[in-house]
């Protein structure tokens, strides 16, 4: 598949993160985050794509973390999200978050199709078993123990993979799933399927990404632990049978004229204006079910919990900046998600000053 995310023409690839999301991955009351307009979307999916970006992964999130101000609560479907953006890009791949137990794989096979489509071929899936109680309560649904949903997921993936591949109506029987005379036309411009995206990293779901998965997307406890953990990671992926899956971590970027001016913001956002309401919601709520955030020591949480939903916090100039995603790539990263505060600002600051030196050192070639 010669995608933007699979290709080999940006070495690093880059990845932004939450645009669907009201504030972004940022849990303040600070000024500047996003708001979530249909024209603030697609003025900033467009200067992503300008700069060269390579995907922007919407995450499947249904309301905030805990209630608060009623604008917090906005969000952006993911998979409508991708087809509204795709009709008014032109390069830039769309990773849509599927919450599994929320849909049934032959929705998802039509929806996904329908999108590719209109995407002339740039959708991702990013399939996730979930965790957070809290929205599937919206649904009815009773909490599932965390390996369960694993299992459970395997038999959705192996259901809509034969949707991808069956040209003829089929029977599908499983332990929780089934389906008569399932057929689902037209099939994805991808072929044989769309990029598939995991984010597991715990026993079950590095399982589970190994078998389906072209990339892994994981939460790393600091820049100087992670290449052995992602070593170790990269193993069992080969062990296996999926050597060549490809893994990428988060990257919360606060640049600054100065290192001086960075810090400060970064203070004003997590420190003086956080909302400390929505980062304990979703600390207790994560911390014991979402697996791959207990590598984050809990000293550290609140912070990289508010800014940056625990990605590495990359906060100063660009010079520095650039040295956190190099670190990343040495490390053995195929790519990294991003986010930021603002934006509009992030954006742009990373198109003037921050992507000439990932070009320069041989990261990109755009």
């Amino acid at each position: 598949m010669d995608t933007p995310i699979l290709n080999d023409i940006n070495k690093f690839k880059l990845v932004l993160l939450s645009l669907n999301t009201a504030r972004g991955t940022t849990l303040t009351h600070g000024e500047g985050t996003l708001q979530i307009t249909w024209d603030e979307t697609v003025r900033i999916a467009k200067a992503a794509e300008k700069a060269g970006i390579d995907a922007i992964l919407s995450i499947a999130h249904w309301k905030n973390w805990a209630p608060s101000r009623p604008q917090y609560d906005r969000m952006w479907d993911a998979i409508t999200f991708a087809a509204g953006l795709a009709a008014v890009t032109e390069r830039i791949q769309f990773f849509s978050t599927v919450h599994i137990p929320l849909f049934h794989p032959v929705m998802v096979a039509k929806m996904a199709a329908t999108v590719d489509h209109i995407a002339s071929g740039r959708l991702a899936l990013n399939v996730v078993a979930g965790w957070n109680q809290s929205e599937f309560g919206m649904f009815g649904l009773p909490e599932i123990e965390h390996d369960k949903r694993y299992e459970y997921a395997a038999e959705w993936m192996d259901f809509l993979l034969k949707i991808f591949d069956s040209d003829e109506p089929f029977d599908f029987h499983g332990q929780f799933l089934h389906g008569e005379n399932v057929v689902s036309q037209p099939k994805p411009l991808q072929q044989p399927r769309p990029v598939i995206m995991s984010a597991g990293s715990s026993g079950a779901g590095m399982a589970f990404a190994s078998k389906y998965a072209d990339v892994n997307f994981g939460i790393y406890p600091s820049l100087e632990e992670f290449p052995a953990l992602l070593a170790k990671a990269k193993t069992t992926a080969a062990e296996a049978g999926n050597p060549g899956l490809k893994f990428c971590g988060h990257g919360y970027i606060v640049c600054g004229d100065t290192e001086a001016d960075a810090k400060k913001q970064f203070k004003y956002l997590v420190e003086d204006k956080l909302d400390r309401l929505s980062t304990e919601a979703l600390t207790e709520m994560s911390m014991g079910k979402m697996h791959s955030v207990d590598v984050v020591a809990r000293e550290h949480m609140y912070q990289r919990t508010a800014g940056g939903n625990w990605g590495f916090p990359l906060v100063g100039t660009a010079e520095q900046v650039f040295e956190g995603i190099k670190a990343m790539a040495d490390g053995g990263m195929a790519g990294m998600a991003v986010s930021f505060p603002d934006y509009d600002e992030g954006v742009a600051r990373y198109d003037e000053t921050i992507r000439p030196l990932l070009v320069e050192a041989g990261l990109r070639k755009f």
